[in-house]
């Protein structure tokens, strides 16, 4: 079964809809998960491992303008490869499982609104595989490490984020944050999000994609309407 869902990791990219119809009885979702956490954490590891922290420093520092000698002083302790390291694995670690078993929750609401009757496990499955893009991006990151020569900033590291693609904004812009998490896996997870429902539920396609692109509108606008006013 391992070896099934190690194959499925390629067959949701290449041919979702016969995948995801699939997976409907049984997800395997650890699978996937622990090959996204596990990927994850080494090219992060790899990163903090081979960066130039007194180049990495000056860069943060850079970024926040003045800053007075304290404040200085307390990010160059909090900067060191140890807490890097505990921070980011923490980040892959929980924070990839837990983002899935909030998605989890939503689609859980969303699928008793459309009558499906399909439990929160899986669901949680369902989440783990339309992240599955984001280990595209992940060779990229690599590439970036490996040319980088030590000196590769944090908002470097997703070639395929808006920011990086189009917009090239600074760290001290109030978009920056915003444009550095929208990327393409989040474009090619909702495209794996709406072919996995209609094959789940049988719902229409305008019914799919609205639920699919529900919360992403509402967390992004939400949070463009708040740098849009209040900065």
């Amino acid at each position: 079964m391992a070896t099934q869902a190690l194959f499925d990791i390629g067959n949701v990219i290449l041919e979702p809809s016969p995948t995801f119809t699939r997976l409907k009885d049984k997800p395997r979702a650890w699978v996937p998960l622990l090959v996204l956490v596990l990927l994850t954490l080494g090219v992060t590891f790899w990163y903090v491992s081979t960066l130039d922290f007194a180049w990495f420093r000056e860069h943060m520092l850079a970024t926040q303008g003045h800053v007075k000698p304290e404040e200085r002083a307390a990010l160059e302790h909090f900067l060191t490869p140890k807490t890097m390291m505990w921070s980011s694995g923490a980040g892959a670690v929980l924070g990839t499982p837990l983002v899935c078993a909030l998605v989890a929750l939503y689609y859980l609401l969303a699928g008793k609104v459309m009558g499906t009757g399909i439990g929160y496990g899986k669901w949680f499955g369902f989440v783990v595989w339309t992240s599955i893009p984001r280990l595209l991006a992940l060779p990229l990151s690599a590439l970036q490490i490996v040319t980088s020569g030590g000196r590769l900033a944090p908002e470097d590291m997703n070639m395929v984020s808006l920011n990086y693609l189009l917009l090239h904004l600074p760290m001290s812009s109030p978009w920056f944050g915003f444009a550095t998490n929208l990327d393409l896996t989040s474009l090619w997870a909702i495209a794996l999000a709406v072919i996995g429902l209609k094959a789940w539920t049988g719902r229409s396609t305008g019914a799919c994609v609205t639920v699919a692109v529900l919360p992403y509108a509402l967390i992004y606008g939400i949070w463009a309407a708040k740098i849009a006013f209040l900065g």
